[in-house]
């Protein structure tokens, strides 16, 4: 299973433009690709798709990988690869990529500030509503209630006074608030959208070139040699500094140097066309 999870990411994570030569994947041979996976078409490409858009590898369901020779691990590899180069550059894809890329873009902040007038108007309103609606309730309370809500009645109204006061400093501080908050939201906005433009470039050749050179380093360093020990039914790293590599690392090694002579080449040759 290792060794297809190294296919997409090599390529449905990378390889989004046009391929080195034109090149068809006959319907024979897709047939085949999937029969030997044990999926359907559809499901194949849906994987293939959600793999890039959805930045995870999607393998699930994917049942005949065990049952397939490990000598024919390279041909089928590059036989799906020819596949996955076929549908990334579809319109649908694109699409598909262009609808993302919209939908994750972060939301402008509004442009306008409020001025003091209209934070005082606000204030104002907001007070004297919460004012009528204390009194129409101690209508109907007894003595002792009256009195406990005659402390936050004469409270409400101290604030209102001061809001209508033209030189007020509590509105100032409102105010104040406000540009704050408004240079904050536009800060973070330019933050976001530097942030969006780097992950969903407008050109999307550079997210192919990001991940296959990132393919290319930590495959580099892979020990395709590397001796394993069975411990308690688990295989280990007879090297203990292995185990501490990633699960990027790890996941190239288990694919296995068959698959890798595959990818290495494709990866290596689509950097230099990008």
């Amino acid at each position: 299973m290792a060794w297809l999870r190294i296919c997409i990411m090599a390529f449905v994570l990378a390889v989004l433009s046009l391929f080195l030569f034109s090149f068809t994947v006959s319907s024979k041979l897709a047939d085949d690709i999937w029969k030997q996976l044990g999926i359907t078409e559809k499901q194949g490409t849906e994987k293939i798709r959600t793999s890039f858009l959805g930045n995870y590898f999607d393998y699930y369901g994917v049942r005949n990988i065990k049952n397939i020779a490990s000598g024919n691990k390279a041909a089928l590899a590059k036989d799906l690869l020819s596949f996955t180069k076929e549908y990334v550059n579809s319109a649908e894809f694109k699409k598909e990529y262009e609808l993302m890329r919209s939908q994750a873009k972060p939301v402008e902040p509004t442009a306008t500030v409020k001025t003091k007038e209209e934070i005082r108007k606000e204030k104002i309103a907001e007070t004297q509503k919460s004012i009528k609606q204390m009194e129409e309730s101690m209508k109907t309370m007894d003595a002792e209630m009256k009195k406990i809500m005659q402390s936050g009645l004469d409270m409400q109204k101290g604030m209102l006074k001061e809001y209508q006061d033209p030189n007020s400093k509590m509105i100032d501080l409102f105010y104040q608030g406000e540009v704050m908050t408004h240079e904050n939201n536009a800060r973070r906005y330019n933050e976001d959208l530097e942030k969006w433009d780097t992950n969903y470039p407008a050109d999307y050749k550079e997210v192919i070139k990001e991940r296959l050179q990132k393919y290319l380093t930590i495959a580099a360093t892979v020990d395709f040699n590397a001796e394993l020990v069975e411990k308690n039914g688990k295989k280990y790293f007879v090297k203990r500094e292995y185990e501490g590599k990633s699960a990027d690392w790890k996941m190239i090694y288990r694919a296995g140097k068959d698959v890798y002579e595959v990818a290495k080449p494709f990866a290596e040759a689509w950097v230099k066309s990008l």
